[in-house]
């Protein structure tokens, strides 16, 4: 009896010094399972602060309140960031829940395929306390190769190319840009979901941006264009208008032919379109 009395005791006076973990609640989420490599992962994160207290995070110089650890599977240790984020301040009033949108691609290279995990903790106001949140798992693919173009671009060789991937269960389009000499990916995006009615267009312009057009679903098309640093300039949908649809180079440039820009329904009126009309 005296051995169990001392046990709670002791149990007491541990929970008394330990924080509790559920004043603030972290919660991680990539926007989906899989990215192209090169491309920039983003995160979404849940804030929640249980307390009855306004908890303000700030920066400290040399100790952020946010911060990000990132490691691949079937390697020891964490990775490196190739740069430190500064978060803007955050101020929790009691009881609230904030979420934003964080691109680890404006701190972690992610050059290589396979799967990866990554858990944001933050520091309380007192410099100790801190809380982390789960880990999220993604995973950074090269997907398969559909077209490549070997360019010249600030003077530099690169292979710029079309890839297919299957992005949460949708087979999707994407863009890469591989220095031809350093190998490494200078970037990578999403241009569309690829549906297999129509073989993809695809054509270079003067200033070696890639244009691609590629059937999305039965009535709508993505017509995306992708720079030479493999990032998306430009992503709209288009519908059918009756006739061939092709992706044309003319004096003028490069210019779609067969569609005309999807406009979307005003409020009230969605309800008067068949949902096979909508866009996916």
């Amino acid at each position: 009896m005296k051995y169990i009395i001392k046990l709670i005791i002791v149990l007491s006076c541990l929970l008394a010094v330990m924080p509790s973990s559920a004043q603030v609640e972290l919660r991680l989420q990539p926007i989906r399972r899989d990215f192209i490599v090169g491309e920039s992962v983003a995160l979404k994160l849940t804030v929640v602060n249980h307390t009855d207290a306004t908890i303000s995070l700030t920066n400290i110089p040399g100790r952020p309140w946010l911060n990000f650890m990132v490691g691949h599977r079937g390697q020891d240790g964490p990775i490196a960031p190739v740069a430190n984020p500064r978060f803007p301040d955050l101020k929790l009033t009691p009881g609230s829940t904030r979420a934003f949108q964080v691109e680890l691609g404006d701190f972690y290279r992610l050059q290589t395929d396979g799967s990866y995990w990554s858990v944001a903790t933050i520091r309380m106001p007192d410099g100790h306390t801190t809380y982390s949140s789960n880990r999220a798992l993604f995973i950074m693919t090269n997907g398969g190769e559909v077209r490549a173009f070997n360019i010249q671009a600030r003077g530099k060789r690169l292979r710029t190319s079309l890839r297919l991937a299957r992005i949460d269960n949708q087979d999707s389009l994407f863009g890469q840009v591989r220095d031809a000499d350093t190998k490494r990916i200078v970037g990578a995006c999403y241009l569309g979901r690829y549906l297999n009615f129509m073989q993809p267009r695809v054509l270079l312009d003067a200033a070696q941006n890639m244009h691609v057009l590629c059937q999305s679903s039965a009535e709508f098309y993505t017509y995306s264009i992708m720079d030479t640093n493999g990032k998306c300039a430009q992503r709209k949908v288009y519908r059918r208008t009756g006739g061939p649809v092709d992706l044309i180079s003319t004096g003028r440039g490069v210019q779609v032919v067969g569609l005309i820009p999807y406009v979307k329904p005003k409020p009230g009126e969605e309800g008067m379109r068949r949902v096979s009309e909508r866009p996916q």
